[in-house]
Parts: structure tokens; sequence; C-alpha cells
């Protein structure tokens, strides 16, 4: 079950923290980890791809809220990072290491990095004055409402005339006389079976003249030589690197990705899915779906992980907010 994560303001470089459905004890671990390239949390802005377990003080739980205030060591590290990375938080009881639970962390406005204690200025008691708005005087507000004058019509005018009904002459119709329409009928009969003998014609003749000719095949996506992977002579970062620098279409790296995931080559799949993901809706929606149940297929590369799929579901929905798709499933896994 999903954790609902969230730190609130308190004082600046201090946050209050909340993480609601939580079955654990207060004595925690924290682990911290990044949408944008996967990395955790090593210390004050310092992030790395080992794991990291931070521990954590001053923690209660009260009807599975857990609850207390988090330093600068996260406040500041959270909040120095871009405004659309977004970052997972796994919590670990200490008193019970097989239980682990994690969450993506909702981070308020009057949440604020401990540099703003240098931005305040503190007043002394007596120049902190509220001004209080100037009495508005009383003023005579005339009445400017324009007067309706009754007009003074002669009641004898406005009797309206009665309508005059024309007198129509009305002339005898002959009547019509009865003609045969047995001639009409078989014309229209014949006229019927020419169209669809015309029409069976042409379509025979359109069927068999798309049929003799071949389909034109789907067109290849393009793809420059740096993003082949028979080309993979360098380390899986220095290809990702340089692949990127040609600046491919979101389709050529879904393909890269899809190769990847077939030849096993697994640090490459997952390093462009986390690279492209952050800002790519559409790659964000696919990496969500390979750790979404109902959508995951058995492979080496990733592992069914409700709470990730929900990770990047989230994260695909801050860059397409109108993703229905992406809704629905977030909707379902959050249950």
């Amino acid at each position: 079950m999903a954790l609902r994560i969230e730190l609130d303001g308190y004082k600046p470089g201090i946050a209050k923290f909340l993480a609601q459905k939580w079955n654990g004890s207060s004595d925690i671990d924290m682990l911290i980890q990044r949408n944008q390239d996967g990395y955790y949390l090593s210390g004050l802005n310092q992030w790395s791809p080992e794991k990291n377990w931070h521990a954590v003080e001053n923690m209660s739980v009260d009807n599975q809220q857990l609850t207390g205030q988090i330093g600068e060591w996260l406040v500041d590290s959270l909040l120095s990072q871009e405004s659309r990375v977004r970052f997972l938080i796994q919590i670990r009881d200490k008193q019970n290491e097989h239980y682990v639970d994690r969450g993506v962390v909702s981070i308020a406005d009057s949440v604020l990095s401990s540099t703003a204690l240098n931005l305040q200025t503190i007043l002394p008691n007596d120049e902190q004055t509220i001004a209080q708005p100037d009495p508005v005087s009383d003023s005579i507000i005339e009445d400017q409402t324009p007067l309706i004058e009754e007009s003074s019509l002669d009641p004898e005018s406005e009797t309206l005339a009665e309508p005059i009904e024309p007198e129509l002459e009305i002339k005898p119709v002959e009547p019509v006389k009865s003609k045969s329409r047995l001639g009409l009928i078989v014309a229209i009969i014949i006229g019927c079976i020419v169209l669809i003998g015309l029409g069976i014609a042409a379509w025979y003749f359109l069927f068999s003249k798309n049929q003799s000719q071949p389909t034109a095949p789907t067109p290849a996506v393009q793809m420059s030589g740096q993003c082949s992977l028979n080309n993979t002579s360098t380390d899986d970062l220095t290809f990702i690197q340089q692949c990127l620098q040609t600046k491919p279409e979101t389709d050529a790296i879904i393909q890269i990705i899809t190769e990847a995931k077939k030849t096993e080559k697994c640090n490459i799949a997952q390093r462009l899915y986390a690279n492209q993901a952050q800002t790519n809706p559409k790659i964000a929606m696919l990496y969500a779906k390979e750790y979404d149940e109902k959508y995951y297929e058995a492979n080496n590369c990733f592992k069914a992980d409700k709470e990730t799929a929900i990770y990047w579901y989230e994260t695909s929905l801050t860059n397409d907010a109108n993703n229905m798709f992406v809704k629905d499933r977030l909707t379902e896994l959050q249950k």
C-alpha cells in the first residue's frame, strides 16, 4: 500500500513530516530517490547511484500517521532540485526491517530552505503596525434615475382598426385525370438494376486493382548510427550520452529501449527510461507500464512493482495533465 507523504512548512530549513497509512513503528530509516536519473540522496545536496538509508529520529506514530520534523539535510536537498523533479521516499521499520513502504512526497509551498533565514527582516513589535484605511466621508448620492413622463395620448386615438379580411375568389379545381403508372414503375425498377450493376462493377475493379498492388511497407524509424545497439563499443553511459546528442525522436528512443530489453542490455533500457521520462509524458507512461501488473510482461530488466508504477504515472501526469489513461490507472492503483 503506497504511503501518502507530505512536507509542510515549519521554519526555514525545517519541515513538518507526515506519512499516512504507515503500519510500522516510529523507529525508522529513509531512502530518498529522485526521478531525474534514479539517483539516491547520500548527504546534503549529494546524490549517487548507490542506495543510502538515513536514520530519522524524534518521530511518532498515531493512528497510522507517522509524524515529526525533518531538518535541512532533506529540506535543502529537495528544494535545491529543479521544480519538475519528483521524489520517492522509502521508509523502513528498524524494529522490523522486512516492513518497507514508500510513497511520492508532496512538498507544500510553505516549505522554505535554510537560506530563507538570510532574507527575513525582523521588526520590533512597536514597528509592526498595520495601516488602517482612511474612513470614507459620508456623501449624499443624488438619485439620478430619470423619470419617465406619462404620455398624454388620446384614448380614442389608441383604438385599433379591425383588420379587413380580403375576399378570395375560389375557383373550382378540375379533377386530375387518372393515368396508368405502370410504365413509370417499370422504368424505375430497370434504373435501379442498372445502378446496382454499375456499383458492383466499380467495386470489383477497385478491389482487384488494390489486390494487384503490394502494400506499402511501414516506414522505419529514422535512427542515427550512434543510437544503434550494434555500435555499443563504449560503456553504457557514454553510449546513451552520444545517442541523445543526436536528439532522436520519441519513437526512436522507444525503439532503442525495446531492442535493449530484447537483448537484455537492461542498464541501457533503465537509464534511457529514467533520463527521458522526467520530461516526456509518453515515455514516462511506458516506463510506468513496465511496473504495472496489468501490463507487465516477464523480462529480466524489470519486475512488477505497484508503487514504482504509481510514481512514474504521476510523473507522466505532471507533463500531460489530460491523459485519461494515466488518470484511470492511477485511480485503480491507488485504491
